[in-house]
């Protein structure tokens, strides 16, 4: 088995993606997905960002909550980047 075969074999997969209804189903929703590889959840946030901003007409993402997370400039236990990234 080639090096980029195994690499690719053994990348940790989200188990599944759950979705919970906020407090107004049509206008808040949390997504989970987990585990990902290092690096992972930037991408996918960026790409999610990207498609929210482009795709939808009249709205747009004005805030984040991340769990344990005070501020900006928070750090996250095992995370290098800050919250702003």
């Amino acid at each position: 088995m080639s090096v980029n075969a195994k690499n690719w074999q053994e990348l940790k997969k989200p188990s599944g993606l759950e979705k919970k209804a906020g407090g107004d189903p049509k206008r808040k929703s949390t997504f989970v997905a987990e585990p990902l590889e290092r690096g992972f959840g930037l991408t996918l946030g960026n790409a999610l960002r990207r498609v929210l901003l482009s795709s939808l007409q009249g709205a747009a993402v004005t805030s984040i909550k991340i769990e344990n997370v005070l501020h900006e400039f928070s750090s996250l236990a095992g995370v290098r980047e800050d919250v702003t990234d």
